[in-house]
């Protein structure tokens, strides 16, 4: 069960994931990148433990959404069982900042953006694994912005985040906007669904 949460840098995505996490489940494992490399993914310091507003105990595993992001989810996603799965919500925040932080490490390593297998192998790998997760999975990101003029690295990053959005948007439950720390949740039509050519809201009723 996914749930994407998407909206602009400081819009107060993170502490929206934290509150909906814990109101579907009562464990979390938050694998975290921050927006921009080299920056914090959060300054507060954030309890392995808290309390929800209906007294319940919910704990947090935190670790970091690196270069072996598809490995980690992997990993999670084998290892749980029934039980887990239903009481454990995973956290990914926020794939944007992942994308940011692997073309900087691409740019670091001289790849050039029109020969960049490995990053899109990469990107690839962690879509998979987010698409086939089996248990509750809530992934915060960005909604990308086109400038006049786009470098090949920014062009590489802005269509890969658009086609993730896409791609989550679709298997999501819910989709979250957040604006100035306004929750908003997204309904209405779709609009060309590549399967079947539809430009409209889908004949079978999704």
């Amino acid at each position: 069960m996914l749930w994407l949460i998407t909206g602009g840098i400081a819009s107060g995505k993170s502490l929206f994931a934290e509150h909906l996490a814990a109101s579907i489940g009562r464990e979390g494992i938050h694998m975290s990148c921050p927006a921009f490399p080299g920056r914090s993914a959060d300054a507060r310091m954030k309890p392995d433990r808290v309390s929800t507003s209906q007294g319940k105990s919910f704990e947090w595993l935190r670790t970091e959404a690196d270069e072996s992001l598809a490995l980690k989810l992997r990993a999670v996603n084998r290892e749980s069982n029934l039980y887990r799965a239903d009481r454990r919500v995973l956290v990914v925040d926020s794939l944007s900042g992942w994308l940011r932080r692997a073309v900087t490490s691409a740019q670091l390593d001289s790849r050039s953006a029109e020969n960049s297998t490995s990053l899109d192998l990469a990107f690839a790998e962690a879509m998979d694994e987010l698409l086939s997760y089996q248990g509750k999975l809530i992934v915060v990101t960005e909604e990308p912005a086109a400038l006049l003029s786009m470098d090949a690295w920014t062009a590489w990053y802005t269509y890969r985040l658009a086609e993730a959005n896409r791609a989550l948007s679709e298997r999501s439950r819910t989709v979250y906007r957040l604006t100035a720390g306004i929750a908003s949740e997204v309904k209405g039509y779709r609009v060309i669904r590549e399967v079947n050519g539809d430009e409209n809201i889908y004949k079978d009723g999704r």
